[in-house]
């Protein structure tokens, strides 16, 4: 697989569990009734949110694997489960256990951090999926996974786009169109999973690569 290409599969499914454009009606909520300017820079800010969130499980991931004592294989292939676990709820056209929260918040400013950022977004299911794409990274420079930080900043730059253009967004997935969006992400994250958890069973048994 080129680095392209692992790029883009770890890219696909971070995407679709942090799922931004479900979280949409919560950022106009916060943030609608405020200037453009103010809009984008808030919209910035919870991308920037997510992006820190997610590089520090990338980088912390292997080290807390290896302090736990758990085989990489194994966690890939628990990480797998979960990605399917995630993705059938989708598929019914539910939002997943592990990405919800109560959307709740005395002060919209700090709402943008708690519950946008964390855990609508960058969420446990969010984390796990950027630590079982990492404990998978062949391209490192420095104990630094560079596919998935490339992953990882593409991922925060969707959510970017998604809250700056919150308004059209809203305009054109609501209703059924967010529905369909949500079971299509589901369907992805279920073949990932599936191709993850294989994997991470087949390392784990030595049969990689017969």
């Amino acid at each position: 697989m080129s680095f392209l290409q692992t790029v883009l599969f770890m890219a696909v499914p971070l995407i679709a569990m942090v799922n931004p454009i479900a979280e949409v009606p919560l950022f106009l909520t916060l943030a609608g009734d405020r200037p453009a300017r103010e809009r984008y820079a808030a919209a910035l800010k919870v991308s920037v949110g997510v992006l820190l969130i997610l590089a520090v499980a990338a980088v912390g991931g292997l080290q807390l694997l290896a302090l736990l004592g758990i085989e990489v294989s194994a966690f890939r292939a628990a990480g797998g489960l979960l990605l399917v676990v995630m993705g059938l709820e989708m598929l019914q056209g539910r939002e997943p256990e592990a990405h919800g929260a109560e959307r709740r918040s005395d002060d919209a400013e700090d709402a943008l951090w708690v519950p946008l950022v964390m855990p609508l977004l960058a969420g446990p299911g969010a984390i796990v999926t950027t630590v079982t794409l990492a404990v998978r990274e062949v391209y490192f420079v420095w104990l630094v996974p560079v596919a998935t930080f490339i992953a990882i900043t593409v991922t925060a730059l969707v959510v970017y786009l998604v809250f700056a253009l919150a308004g059209f967004v809203a305009a054109h997935f609501h209703g059924r169109g967010t529905r369909i969006l949500t079971r299509f992400s589901g369907l992805i994250l279920v073949a990932i999973g599936f191709q993850m958890g294989f994997t991470g069973i087949a390392e784990f048994f030595g049969l990689a690569g017969r």
